[in-house]
């Protein structure tokens, strides 16, 4: 799911620069606000999976507290961030890319608690 997302909104930090020098980009086509909001609804629906088999597998399958509780946080945080985008503000749309930079690398340390 993170790598649909990023590859998706790779183009999100350049779309002024692609619109200036007409480059055609699914950023450009699409918008800004638009593909944000997809990105936070497939990482979200991501961490209500995860959290859904941390509580429901079988016991022992996955480390339960780092699994639901990681998760729930993670999604908070993604949350939190885009509650902070404006899509007019290229700053804050950088910072909400970034951003799932972050949360992708913080599952892979949550990865080993599970």
């Amino acid at each position: 799911m993170f790598a649909t997302v990023i590859a998706v909104t790779k183009d999100l930090p350049d779309v002024e620069g692609d619109k200036k020098f007409a480059i055609s980009t699914f950023a450009t086509k699409v918008g800004v606000a638009k593909i944000t909001k997809f990105a936070v609804w497939a990482l979200l629906a991501n961490y209500v999976s995860a959290i859904g088999l941390g509580l429901f597998a079988k016991r022992f399958v996955f480390n339960r507290v780092p699994m639901v509780v990681g998760h729930l946080v993670l999604g908070g945080i993604l949350l939190r961030k885009y509650r902070a985008v404006d899509a007019d503000d290229m700053d804050t749309v950088k910072k909400f890319y970034g951003g799932i930079w972050e949360l992708f690398y913080a599952e892979y340390v949550l990865y080993v608690m599970i």
